[in-house]
């Protein structure tokens, strides 16, 4: 079978809807019990706690200043939690969005052998659904985009709105935007646009009326509070922005790394841009969006797993548009053409390796899922639960993000030592001490015992014996913890060890449980 790079192939009929609707169904299945068996961690539970606990609207944005995230995903869950009051609604709305996303994308005019592996693929099927953070609703609203893109001149306002709300849901989803608007406005331009013309539309004065509120919403909620330490914009100075600006366009897919499969990421975009010459529209978006990301991994903080999966989401969207055929093209002489054309046949073999690649990653990740714990916390709460005595129990930690998932399993009080407050997650501000010490924890938590007359917990996740320990190192997070020999008796001698919960925790939310006396 002859398959172009946009994903296509040659002579081949597009799947029928049964095709697609299995394919869905079974995307929706797996999914659902996966989820079912997935214990939600810290950077999942803490967007709940905060649309849980903050009293009012402004409360929450000013929070969400030293989250750095948009408000959406926060609304989203601070609403269906006010109507269930039940803090599965996470995985609910993570589910929901990721399947919302794959039914769309099986009415794309991609072929079907690739939206099958895309499906099932490790983005789709583990890290946007199952995990519970705002990046499913990021795809689902992305796929929205690429859904109404051939009548983006019939709908300006429906594309704004979907560009709207994909602006906030998370920052590479504001990049994303960004790279579509960007796309736009250089397709209206390149095609000779009336500007006076345009100004007399009002569905397309009214689109980018909208299209510009939603980015002033992202970056009126998201820019970082000026205490807020967890970027690296503040030490690097105009110098260092600017050359990480020049390598990310050098290098625009450095930090794919291991997510990629393949060796040399970076050429692959490149050849991909390329390819995308005759279609200057889409190569604004996928340069923009791809080079945007790469900025944002080197100037502002370093990317995880998760994030790298939104430079595929990059990918498939611009093949997708691509496939639509509604993109204005340059017309190539049959030398160039015949060029491109071996292009895309090299590109479509490297998609391929990268998805089949991704689908084992998946099948990795979902055996963990249903074989092993993915936090302590739901065994801390089980244990809290069967104990009576620990029922209005008081949680510390250390390091302090142990327990931020716990308010998932229990609602049992977090007190955060190193704030000095009564709050179940962390905020890296000033009052936010970086050093700490085991005599400090104890001191802390026989406060609190004194305070309330009641039990406390403390969940160490530091092996308790004399030294330096440091907790997300080589990061803006980065915070000390000092145990001396005679901190370490004091503490043994002080409290009960009940439990160790380190095994078989397959994330770093695994530690040993202590009473204090």
């Amino acid at each position: 079978m002859v398959t172009r790079a946009d994903g296509r192939a040659a002579g081949v009929a597009a799947p029928g809807k049964r095709a697609a609707t299995r394919i869905t169904i079974l995307f929706a299945l797996v999914v659902l019990i996966v989820s079912a068996a997935h214990e939600p961690w810290r950077d999942e539970v803490v967007p709940l706690s905060i649309a849980r606990n903050t009293a009012s609207l402004r409360e929450m944005i000013e929070q969400l200043r030293f989250e750095g995230h948009p408000i959406l995903w926060y609304l989203i869950l601070r609403d269906t939690y006010a109507i269930v009051g039940q803090t599965w609604v996470l995985k609910i709305a993570s589910v929901g969005s990721a399947i919302g996303a794959i039914v769309l994308f099986m009415r794309s005019p991609l072929a079907l052998w690739l939206k099958t592996l895309f499906a099932f693929s490790f983005v789709p099927l583990y890290q946007m659904s199952v995990v519970s953070r705002p990046y499913g609703l990021g795809m689902l609203l992305l796929f929205a985009f690429c859904s109404l893109y051939p009548r983006r001149r019939e709908r300006p306002i429906a594309l704004a709105l979907v560009l709207a709300a994909l602006t906030n849901t998370h920052l590479f989803g504001a990049i994303l935007a960004l790279a579509a608007g960007a796309s736009l406005l250089f397709e209206a331009v390149w095609s000779g646009w009336d500007w006076r013309g345009y100004l007399r539309d009002r569905r397309l004065v009214c689109a980018v009326g909208v299209y510009v509120v939603g980015l002033a919403l992202a970056a009126a909620v998201a820019l970082p509070d000026p205490s807020y330490r967890g970027t690296n914009v503040a030490g690097l100075g105009l110098e260092g922005i600017a050359e990480r600006v020049m390598l990310s366009i050098e290098q625009p897919a450095a930090h794919a790394g291991w997510s990629f499969i393949i060796p040399a990421p970076s050429v692959w975009a490149w050849a991909y841009f390329v390819y995308l010459i005759p279609r200057p529209a889409l190569l604004c978006f996928a340069a923009a969006a791809t080079i945007g990301m790469e900025v944002f991994f080197r100037v502002v903080v370093l990317p995880t797993g998760w994030n790298v999966g939104a430079l595929l989401l990059v990918a498939i969207a611009t093949m997708w548009m691509d496939a639509s055929g509604s993109t204005p093209a340059i017309a190539l002489s049959p030398r160039l053409d015949r060029v491109r054309h071996w292009l895309g046949r090299l590109l479509a073999a490297a998609i391929t390796v990268v998805l089949v690649g991704h689908v084992l990653m998946a099948l990795v990740f979902v055996r963990a899922e249903l074989t092993r714990d993915h936090s302590a916390n739901r065994r801390l709460a089980q244990a809290i639960h069967a104990d009576p005595s620990l029922a209005n129990a008081v949680v510390i930690s250390e390091p302090e993000w142990l327990v931020t998932s716990l308010p998932y399993y229990a609602d049992n009080t977090i007190y955060l030592p190193r704030e000095g407050v009564f709050r179940s997650w962390l905020r890296f501000g000033p009052r936010r001490r970086v050093a700490s010490d085991l005599d400090a924890l104890l001191a802390a938590a026989r406060e609190v015992h004194a305070q309330c007359s009641c039990p406390v917990i403390v969940a160490m996740g530091w092996d308790v014996q004399p030294g330096v320990y440091k907790g997300n190192e080589g990061t803006p997070y980065e915070e000390t913890f000092t145990i001396t020999p005679a901190a370490r008796d004091a503490f043994l001698a002080g409290t009960r060890h009940v439990a160790d919960l380190r095994q078989p925790t397959i994330t770093d939310e695994r530690y040993d449980v202590y009473v204090v006396r």
